[in-house]
């Protein structure tokens, strides 16, 4: 994007701006009927190939009328690119593209920003063409904007009881081997990340694997498209190594390891922190290391509280995202992100779909989860973290078998 061109001195473009904001801006508050005022907001805007602009609403305090003006070169629709305009369910939240406008060479589009004008800019597909526009918006009297609420919110449970045996069937016996624990805590309590390769048992995720394939799992999609957009399975559709997947990291046996592997207390039989095990260095989602988060916490609050999870299984392919204001991945107290990832050999990081994590109100990434084959990834966070998953654009399509990969995603509070 260009910088604002309200006081570009190029003849061409003070031409182009003296004729949107006067006789233009005034045709427009006539079949309108919207009062524009004469603040300029203009710039230009520059999209290459896999270049994306997700969805939002343009709802910045004044804006009424957006508009872009297309100088592009012969463009079809596989060249990707679209504006694309969403329709919207009884809650004002944005669900499927109900109109796509093709760019097109001195083409003018425009339409009304307001709660519900929610639109995105398609991925550009081609590797040669370039889509070039002028855009900006046109001010008048701000309108209320109803905060919208999110329905798809995921609830949080309490540990289920399964055999612990269980644990021994599904896990590599050397992340169960207590010495093992003991190094992994230490490093976990020093970064307060940590990825732990060929989790399960090759055996358990070859069949983890070969049930992924399964045509009988209903993927449902997860929305609304201005906060996230991806697939996870619905629970009643899986085959049953799946589910037992799932029932696993939802198991006590499962949160008494995290325990063993953080030192956070997940479980009654968790062990008690080490304040001398490394907690003065920072941590890679949150600031302070674990164990100095977990002091902060009021003894009497610790007491009531009852360690508990959300989690689900998710597809990722061409297309899927989450965003920074995904409420899902807000935290309202400190917690564990726990991702055990599947299917994803051949994954590259220009493909997309990795987490990546930000401190709260700062450009700053603090680290960076890679999808990685039959790997656990566990990141301690706090309230004032976030994350999001990049947009896995067209370069997916060249991983082996098919262009997509899943992930078990979990988070444990205490």
């Amino acid at each position: 994007m260009t910088a604002d061109l309200k006081k570009c001195t190029s003849p061409c473009i003070k031409s182009l701006r003296e004729t949107l904001y006067g006789p233009f801006r005034e045709w427009l508050t006539k079949i309108t009927g919207i009062p524009l005022n004469d603040t300029i907001d203009m710039n230009g805007s520059r999209y290459t190939d896999r270049d994306v602009l997700l969805c939002h609403d343009d709802a910045l305090e004044g804006r009424r009328i957006a508009y872009i003006l297309y100088l592009v070169p012969p463009w079809t629709a596989a060249d990707g690119g679209t504006l694309d305009l969403f329709k919207v369910d009884e809650n004002r939240q944005p669900t499927v593209v109900g109109r796509s406008l093709m760019p097109s060479w001195n083409t003018l589009a425009f339409f009304e920003v307001g709660p519900v004008s929610f639109h995105q800019v398609s991925e550009i597909l081609s590797s040669d063409k370039v889509r070039i526009s002028i855009n900006g918006w046109f001010h008048g009297p701000d309108i209320e904007r109803p905060e919208a609420s999110d329905t798809a919110l995921s609830p949080l449970q309490t540990s289920l009881t399964l055999d612990v045996d269980v644990l021994f069937d599904w896990v590599n016996p050397n992340y169960l081997d207590l010495l093992m624990q003991v190094q992994i805590r230490e490093k976990f309590e020093e970064d307060s990340e940590i990825e732990l390769e060929h989790f399960l048992k090759e055996e358990k995720y070859q069949e983890v694997i070969a049930a992924l394939q399964s045509t009988k799992t209903s993927w449902l999609s997860r929305g609304p498209a201005n906060r996230r957009h991806y697939e996870k399975a619905d629970s009643d559709t899986v085959p049953e190594v799946l589910l037992q997947c799932l029932q696993l990291l939802s198991s006590d046996a499962f949160f008494l390891t995290l325990s063993n592997f953080t030192g956070l207390a997940l479980h009654e039989l968790s062990p008690e922190s080490d304040d001398e095990s490394g907690a003065d260095s920072d941590s890679a989602a949150g600031g302070a290391s674990c164990t100095e988060k977990v002091e902060k916490v009021v003894e009497s609050e610790k007491e009531k509280s009852v360690p508990s999870c959300k989690g689900e299984l998710c597809r990722w392919q061409h297309g899927n995202y989450t965003m920074l204001r995904d409420i899902e991945a807000a935290r309202a107290t400190f917690a564990l992100d726990a991702f055990l990832f599947c299917k994803c050999e051949g994954w590259q990081p220009e493909y997309g779909g990795f987490i990546s994590y930000l401190a709260k109100e700062e450009d700053e990434e603090l680290m960076t989860v890679n999808p990685t084959e039959n790997s656990l990834a566990l990141v301690y966070c706090d309230k004032d973290t976030l994350r999001f998953v990049k947009y896995i654009n067209h370069g997916i399509r060249a991983m082996q078998d098919a262009p997509q990969f899943y992930s078990f995603s979990f988070q444990y509070q205490e």
